[in-house]
């Protein structure tokens, strides 16, 4: 059931990133020869006016293929008449309505369609999740109740009763804290020692930890225990609306900076998952609940969002970047646009293979 649900979720997720590229394309009258779930062989096919729509057999994927230069449908990769059996019309295609043949604008339009629809999408699952619930989390202030013997911050000089108001990084981020929670999420993207700020009685003092790998956790570790539990607040239908695109908001921004933290070598490949990484994430989120399964499922669909916006060519956000250099420069060099491309996806391919190795090996350990 785990892998139905998991399949299910990815081709959701993938398939509403496309269907924001299509619907766009479509918009500004973009020719699209087909709009397929998945990759590899086709199991399921539709022929509609233009485009053909198709199922696939390896589900991690999809695309929406656009008709780019000016071609007749009998060049564009449509094999509709052999996967159907039906006669289909091959008029010859414009080139106002190939993908290039369009303003320069309207492509980018075009590419910034996919993410958008994957951001509504988060939106629509994290305020419906809270619509169900009825309540939010208030997590308590970071007020250390219990300091571990020989842990970093006993030795560090932490003591019971202190509370934690910033978090300066080795990087020289530095951060307010309020609740448990900002402790938790900003620890989580940096490593090494770092700098607590800490409130004890009036005097504010700055003390320098280094945090040691804890094997239950999973995680980088000081060695407290706060104080205090989290609440719930019962929510109206208007705040729970509200709520849910705060915390759209508010995953992006940490997003965001997983990825910084990522590039920045903050976080390494343990804190990153691939596919078998996800599929092992689903199996947990469903331990607990289904609202945790569909929480999820908005999470990635941010993550979705946010990598593809990543200017790297393989990535919508990397064609975006070619667009607007191709404005500036008042040409397209098709020669580069290729080599870059091929760069790029022996990159990212290389990248997918090391997290997936690294995800097999969380599994073995």
């Amino acid at each position: 059931m785990t892998f139905v649900l998991f399949i299910l979720m990815i081709g959701v997720l993938i398939a509403f990133h496309e269907l924001g590229h299509m619907l766009a394309a479509k918009v500004f009258n973009i020719y699209v020869s087909e709009f397929a779930v998945g990759f590899g062989p086709k199991l399921l096919a539709y022929q509609g006016k233009e485009t053909l729509y198709t199922l696939r057999a390896i589900p991690f994927g999809g695309f929406t293929a656009m008709v780019e230069e000016a071609q007749s449908v009998a060049d564009c990769e449509i094999e509709s008449a052999n996967d159907l059996n039906v006669e289909v019309e091959k008029p010859d295609i414009e080139i106002e309505r190939t993908f290039y043949g369009a303003p320069a604008v309207k492509r980018i339009i075009v590419l910034l369609a996919g993410p958008i629809f994957n951001f509504l999408l988060a939106m629509i699952i994290f305020i419906s999740i809270f619509n169900a619930v009825g309540v939010k989390n208030i997590y308590p202030k970071p007020v250390i109740e219990k300091v571990v013997k020989n842990s970093p911050a006993e030795e560090a000089g932490v003591m019971v009763d202190d509370e934690i108001i910033a978090l300066t990084y080795s990087d020289g981020t530095k951060v307010e804290v309020e609740t448990t929670y900002d402790v938790a999420v900003n620890n989580s993207l940096h490593k090494g020692a770092y700098t607590i700020t800490v409130l004890r009685g009036t005097e504010v003092l700055d003390i320098t930890v280094n945090p040691v790998y804890d094997e239950k956790s999973k995680s980088f570790i000081i060695g407290v225990v706060f104080a205090g539990e989290t609440t719930f607040q019962k929510l109206t239908t208007s705040e729970a609306i509200l709520e849910g695109i705060k915390h759209t908001f508010e995953s992006v921004s940490l997003t965001v900076k997983s990825v910084i933290a990522m590039f920045t070598g903050n976080i390494g490949l343990e804190n990153v998952s691939g596919i078998v990484g996800m599929y092992s994430i689903t199996e947990e989120a469903l331990s607990y609940s289904l609202m945790s399964y569909f929480s999820l499922a908005g999470s990635i669909s941010i993550s979705l969002c946010v990598m593809n916006l990543i200017p790297i060519p393989i990535f919508d956000g990397g064609r975006i970047l070619m667009t607007v250099l191709e404005v500036i420069t008042g040409r397209r060099d098709e020669k580069l646009e290729s080599i870059v491309l091929t760069i790029s996806m022996i990159l990212v391919l290389g990248l997918f293979i090391l997290i997936t190795i690294s995800d097999i090996g969380k599994l073995f350990n």
